[in-house]
């Protein structure tokens, strides 16, 4: 049974979480209808941008991601990425795919171009605004929409930071782990944050930019996944899993 959506029901907004899946950027959850600003790093080079799938019931759920050029800046492309397969800017629906029962789709495990990814490219300087919709393929009230605004700037390129190394060890952990990291660009205030699954933050530590590593105690957090990013003037910049038994 193929769901077709027009324009104008990828246009509206709805107020309510689909009812088998959940989206999260960077370890914090999306709303169905939210826009995620994101910056554009560099022009000619496709940049990727994921999204994580969760199946929130007890059945397997068949998903079908579609694809709307909202608004793009002059010769942009965003073609859309699932399983490791990225189909061509011109393609609006992807073929379907399963996530199983309470499973989640992420770019946070050992294969993460297996998850959902956004591929960008930028030829000028611009705003683009593209909306991908992730359906229940047997019920086509039960999805969530996610757009993302994605900004190329070339007067803010050199104030952007880029982290170049964070690992977390032991994970998983029970007691302490110490987070390496490495930190290039002009960073401004830079922080190391833990946010549980809900999207939550837990603790907060300020990082020095010529630092590479830190210790901090896990052992009063329940057993559980974690996500620990590293934020420059509160805005991610990688965020990781980190698991605590």
């Amino acid at each position: 049974m193929k769901k077709i959506f027009t324009l104008i029901l990828m246009l509206t907004t709805v107020a309510a979480f689909a009812q088998s899946l959940s989206v999260t950027y960077e370890g914090s959850p999306v709303n169905n209808g939210d826009t995620l600003e994101v910056i554009v790093p560099q022009l000619n080079s496709t940049v990727e941008y994921y999204l994580d799938l969760t199946n929130v019931t007890d059945e397997d759920v068949t998903v079908v991601v579609y694809k709307s050029d909202l608004e793009m800046s002059e010769g942009a492309s965003a073609s859309l990425c699932v399983g490791g397969s990225c189909f061509p800017p011109t393609t609006t629906e992807s073929n379907p795919f399963v996530i199983p029962a309470h499973s989640t789709l992420s770019h946070t495990g050992d294969n993460p171009g297996n998850a959902f990814h956004l591929g960008y490219k930028a030829l000028v300087a611009g705003t683009s605004y593209v909306m991908f919709t992730f359906a229940n393929y047997d019920n086509g009230d039960d999805y969530v929409s996610v757009t993302f605004k994605l900004v190329y700037d070339p007067t803010g390129i050199d104030m952007v930071s880029q982290v170049t190394k964070m690992r977390a060890y032991p994970n998983p952990a029970s007691e302490n782990v110490t987070v390496e990291y490495a930190v290039s660009g002009n960073a401004g205030k830079v922080q190391l944050v833990i946010k549980n699954m809900l999207g939550a933050t837990l603790y907060t530590r300020s990082l020095d930019v010529n630092g590479s590593k830190v210790k901090m105690d896990v052992s009063e957090y329940p057993a559980g996944i974690y996500f620990y990013s590293i934020e420059a003037d509160g805005r991610p910049l990688v965020t990781k899993k980190l698991l605590v038994k």
